[in-house]
């Protein structure tokens, strides 16, 4: 497998000339909740401008420095234990990118064409990559465009099965997808090493055949490539929500439980009406083609190390009505990634866990989209660094994350 020394060169050019947004001096701070009534108090500066929660629970909160007095005066009283753990975003992101520039301008000029797990692809890598296993493993691998987005990106899909690379029907289907959430590059990577280690070493994962996969490893293509060409932070799709605003938080977007939000401009806004958005469309449609043989859907994100299981919307938490079973799965797949040194992952319902959400795909996956377990995966970050992994951990959290995929699959 290889790129082409056009694509990476066209990679380059986007990295070096884009007008990057800058998070200079922006702060993270680790929250720890004492009781919920804090964790509720603390919600109340999810909708502001300048804040920015970096898991759904508020344990990394990102403040813009105008408001870091009085966010920090806001702890204090309500005696929330914080700690400051990154003091300049922007500072953690140019490390990121300068990285990234010196890495693709060694492997273009050593001339190396091997697939790594050493640098976060951006999208046109992702999807070259996949065309060119559907063309060197045609009877494993199918990749189709199930849609577009509002910029006229495709949103591809990729089947692998050992029954000449289509569903025929006679075993039970994964779906999983990634990137959801733009700026959630781990979750990305990890979805597109699955799909390396099933289709390169296919020998090795005869278990993993007795279910036929599928996987839309860019779910927000759009999203996904403003967060690497302009705002590294940046969470929604692209399309416009109000005239000043842009963007519709995909995992608010699904129609189970969904509820219009008041701030058009929020990084948590569900768009106008349910399943409004294209991508939202795309993986409606392509679970319903599969429904009747859907077993398990992944919804891969980052971070937190949480392995949550519906339902989100409502506190106190509605279970599923096989929590049981979703719990021994989940506590199985934790067991598999302390076995290779892996994190220890949470398991629990999301909205027990974190907290309560609207319109989620793995509450949809399993109220209506005709699934019989559903999951939320929340990746590690990185000690304290977050959405912004540094590289040379990427591989190590993507083998980790396999042994949740490897195990679910044999679970179910």
């Amino acid at each position: 497998m290889k790129f082409s020394a056009t694509a990476v060169l066209l990679t380059l050019a986007l990295l070096i000339n884009a007008e990057q947004v800058s998070y200079r001096n922006y702060k993270v701070y680790k929250i720890e909740f004492a009781t919920r009534d804090q964790q509720v108090q603390l919600k109340q500066w999810e909708e502001k401008d300048g804040v920015d929660f970096w898991d759904r629970a508020g344990h990394r909160v990102m403040i813009h420095p105008e408001l870091q007095q009085e966010f920090e005066s806001f702890l204090v009283s309500n005696q929330i234990s914080h700690e400051l753990i990154i003091g300049d975003v922007e500072a953690t992101i140019e490390a990121e990118r300068k990285y990234d520039q010196e890495y693709r301008k060694a492997k273009l000029a050593s001339g190396r064409s091997t697939i790594d797990f050493e640098h976060f692809w951006n999208t046109q890598e992702i999807y070259d990559y996949i065309d060119e296993l559907a063309i060197e493993y045609p009877n494993l691998v199918s990749v189709e465009v199930i849609g577009s987005t509002h910029e006229n990106r495709e949103i591809k899909s990729i089947t692998i099965t050992s029954t000449s690379g289509q569903v025929n029907g006679t075993k039970p289907v994964i779906f999983i997808d990634g990137g959801v959430h733009a700026r959630e590059w781990a979750g990305v990577m990890s979805v597109v090493y699955l799909i390396h280690e099933l289709v390169e070493h296919s020998y090795e994962y005869e278990d993993m055949f007795e279910n036929d996969w599928v996987i839309v490893p860019v779910a927000n293509p759009d999203g996904y490539e403003f967060s690497h060409t302009t705002n590294r932070m940046w969470r929604k799709n692209r399309f416009p929500s109000s005239i000043q605003c842009t963007g519709i938080d995909l995992n608010r977007n699904f129609a189970f439980q969904w509820r219009l939000g008041t701030n058009r401009c929020s990084d948590t806004f569900g768009g106008r009406i349910p399943t409004s958005e294209r991508e939202t469309q795309a993986l409606v449609a392509l679970m319903e083609r599969y429904r009747e043989h859907l077993v398990l859907y992944l919804a891969v994100h980052t971070y937190g190390n949480m392995i949550l299981y519906p339902y989100g919307y409502a506190w106190p938490f509605v279970p599923v009505d096989n929590a049981a079973e979703h719990i021994t799965i989940g506590e199985n797949a934790r067991e598999a990634v302390l076995a290779v040194g892996g994190p220890n992952y949470v398991v629990g319902n999301s909205a027990e866990v974190l907290y309560i959400a609207y319109g989620t795909s793995d509450d949809y996956a399993i109220a209506l989209g005709g699934f019989q377990y559903g999951y939320t995966l929340e990746l590690t970050g990185g000690g304290n660094t977050g959405f912004d992994l540094p590289a040379s951990e990427l591989q190590s959290v993507a083998q980790a994350t396999f042994e949740i995929f490897r195990s679910m699959s044999e679970d179910i």
